[in-house]
């Protein structure tokens, strides 16, 4: 699929990468979406939902298909919340941001995003961080290691 700018979608992409079984930062392979890793791992955990079919814009699915698109949402935040049991007060990350924005990538894509105890800036959003800081210093090694966990968390939240 391309994009408004005739150019290949970005996220198109990565869902061909996933039903390929060639991508290395998927997670799982949800009804309607695939969840992959996010490349900034500044904030570890921070996922994405990636929707299997190119949609631009979220109010253009049927309402039974946005709730079931929230439902693998929230599981994915249920997951992370598991894995970092202990960042915050009463297990879990202190916060968890959700964002669907596509001013950049014009296909349905959900960033579920851990704010940590540790994080540098938590007032404000992720966007307005350091490109250094979004990026973080997780080794390919370690995202592989958190991809697991994420997927066995993910098994459980069903």
């Amino acid at each position: 699929m391309t994009s408004p700018s005739r150019s290949p979608c970005p996220l198109c992409q990565q869902v061909e990468r996933c039903r390929d079984g060639v991508e290395p930062m998927l997670i799982a392979s949800l009804p309607r979406t695939f969840v992959v890793l996010g490349s900034n791992q500044g904030l570890p955990g921070w996922c994405v939902l990636v929707l299997r079919e190119h949609r631009e814009h979220l109010a253009e699915l049927p309402r039974e298909e946005q709730g079931a698109i929230f439902d693998e949402v929230a599981r994915v935040a249920a997951a992370i919340r598991a894995v970092f049991p202990n960042s915050g007060a009463g297990g879990g990350p202190p916060r968890i941001n959700y964002e669907c924005l596509g001013n950049q990538v014009h296909h349905i894509h959900w960033h579920v995003i851990p704010r940590h105890a540790s994080d540098p800036d938590p007032r404000n959003a992720v966007w307005g961080m350091p490109a250094e800081t979004l990026k973080g210093t997780t080794s390919d090694n370690d995202k592989q290691t958190l991809i697991a966990q994420l997927r066995k968390a993910l098994d459980t939240t069903k």
